[in-house]
């Protein structure tokens, strides 16, 4: 039941189909790649849900400020907003072709590579507290969830 408990087994689940996918020839078995692609995007978009608990129990008068998601279609709020973010940051540096302008694209990449190395940073922090303390976040874990929270808000807007 402990949030951190979760965590690990949320982030255990991501790194294994990562693992699967880095480890299957795409062009030999394009049908087992789709289908650890749909595992991939379920399993990261239950890490951020577990995440944002986190967050709201660890840090809920830090967090950034997402008054400017009433702007956002009520469709795309609903169906997990975050993981979308993370797709389109993770193309951003992949150098996938999204529907943007180039200027766009180079603005956006710097923005996306802190992301994701923000959200990797979390992660790793995350598991280390989760084996050591998973009662308690202590105040490197505090900061960590709060930049991570601050560059994902940015990103969003």
């Amino acid at each position: 039941p402990r949030l951190l408990s979760q965590f690990f087994f949320a982030d255990e689940r991501v790194t294994r189909v990562v693992a699967e996918i880095n480890g299957l020839d795409a062009e030999l078995d394009p049908q087992q790649y789709l289908v650890l692609l749909n595992q991939l995007h379920l399993s990261q978009a239950h890490l951020l849900a577990v995440l944002e608990r986190i967050m709201d129990e660890c840090i809920p008068t830090q967090r950034h400020s997402r008054d400017y998601l009433v702007k956002f279609p009520e469709e795309l709020l609903v169906d997990n907003l975050g993981n979308h973010m993370l797709f389109a940051a993770e193309c951003l540096l992949a150098g996938t072709f999204l529907e943007m302008e180039e200027s766009d694209g180079a603005q956006l990449r710097p923005q996306a590579r802190n992301l994701l190395c923000s959200l990797e940073l979390v992660r790793t922090v995350l598991r280390e507290q989760s084996l050591s303390q998973p009662n308690s976040y202590p105040e490197p874990v505090r900061a960590v969830l709060i930049q991570f929270d601050r560059l994902f808000a940015e990103f969003e807007l």
